[in-house]
């Protein structure tokens, strides 16, 4: 499973078919805020796939720390529009993006060994 997490609501629609599409079960959130309730409530999802600039508290990258630190099993992958983000060493796929592209970094990203 998929944790999608994307502000704009026509966006996380768009990604949330697109993912199904690729044979992947979806859940969503609007922010990072968001996404930690659902996290902190026990969903455990192979993957979360994060905006990185988000409204709330928390940014994406502050999303994929905790993530590291608390389900290290669970890959992360952020996305961002903007060129010059401080990912952290997460992996980043940048918009735009094909749907190609995002199949295969989603790939990539479950094939990889655990975060330490």
């Amino acid at each position: 499973m998929i944790l999608l997490v994307e502000d704009h609501a026509l966006l996380r629609g768009i990604l949330a078919r697109a993912l199904e599409a690729l044979g992947y079960e979806v859940r969503a959130a609007a922010s990072a805020d968001d996404a930690l309730v659902l996290l902190e409530n026990g969903l455990m999802p192979e993957l979360v796939f994060t905006d990185i600039r988000m409204p709330g508290s928390r940014s994406g990258v502050d999303l994929a720390r905790w993530v590291q630190a608390n389900s290290p099993k669970t890959r992360v992958l952020l996305q961002t529009g903007f060129a010059h983000e401080n990912t952290a060493d997460f992996p980043v796929l940048h918009k735009p993006y094909t749907p190609d592209e995002l199949a295969a970094a989603i790939v990539k990203v479950l094939s990889s060994k655990a975060m330490s």
